[in-house]
Parts: structure tokens; sequence; C-alpha cells
């Protein structure tokens, strides 16, 4: 009998981890946003504090993005899968132009930097990037990948410049 109880929670198991993969990623939306309030919910693996907002609205619609400290970047993007309204474990890597940036408490550059968040199935979902600190303000282009398990779903990049010189 043992065997058998094995046998169906592991095909119970695996059904409904199947059950939870995201089948497509879908950005609607991205560019420079303003969000408010932030609360510090995690770090990546590098160290780079990751917030969580309550509101978030586009400014701007573009892939070129000005750096500056107290501006934000990034997408909306939906996950089509079922069931509808589960959350599904992501992992986003981020990949900064050189020299990199640093964490804030770190002194050297990194150009790589990996976190795991949770996407909700057929829910808005969004990822942003603020600009908090001088070391931030890295000119090239910034590539947003996001994966699940060894697949990867999608990937955003942005052209992020310096401001004119006045």
């Amino acid at each position: 009998m043992k065997p058998f109880l094995i046998a169906l929670s592991l095909v119970m198991t695996c059904s409904l981890a199947h059950a939870q993969t995201a089948e497509k990623l879908d950005v609607y939306e991205y560019g420079v946003y303003a969000s408010s309030p932030r609360v510090a919910v995690g770090h990546s693996q590098q160290g780079v504090v990751r917030y969580q907002a309550n509101r978030i609205d586009l400014v701007e619609a573009t892939r070129t993005i000005v750096a500056q400290i107290g501006g934000q970047f990034g997408f909306r993007y939906r996950l089509t899968g079922r069931p509808i309204g589960a959350g599904v474990p992501l992992t986003i890597v981020t990949r900064f132009p050189a020299p990199g940036i640093l964490a804030p408490k770190g002194s050297v550059p990194f150009v790589r930097d990996v976190d795991t968040v949770t996407a909700t199935l057929g829910g808005s979902n969004f990822l942003t990037w603020p600009f908090e600190r001088r070391s931030d303000l890295v000119p090239g282009l910034w590539t947003i990948e996001i994966w699940q398990g060894t697949k990867k779903l999608g990937e955003q990049q942005f052209n992020v410049i310096l401001p004119p010189i006045s």
C-alpha cells in the first residue's frame, strides 16, 4: 500500500506543479514609471533592495530611459497559464552595461544580478528599476530577463542614457 500512496503523491505533486506553469509572457506596457508608496520586501543576490508598491503609473512609454536619481523604468506583463490567479515563482536576471552598478553596501561593481519573485497567472504584474544612487546611473543597454525554472519566458531591453549637459 505504501508504494501506491507514494506513487499517487508523486503524480499529484507533478500535476500541481505543471498546473501552475506559465505558458506565455505578454509585455503590454513599458517605459518610465512613478510609484508610491514603496516598501522594501527583500534583496537580490547582489544585495539590491527589492520594493513592492501599491500603485504604479506609466509616465512615458519609451525604451530610451534618461538616468536620473528618483526616476524609475520597467514594464507591465501578463502570464498566461492555469489556474488563473495562482502564484508562480519566477527568476529575474538583470544585466547591466559595464562597468556595472554597486549594491547599496558594495564597493565592487557587478554586471549581472538575480532575484526571485512570485507573479500571478492571468493578473497584471510589473517589474521596475529605480535610480536611487549615483552608482545606478550607468548608460548603455540594460536587459531584464524573466525565467521560470530553465525556461526563459521573455526579456525587455532599455537603452539608458545620461541627461544632456546644460
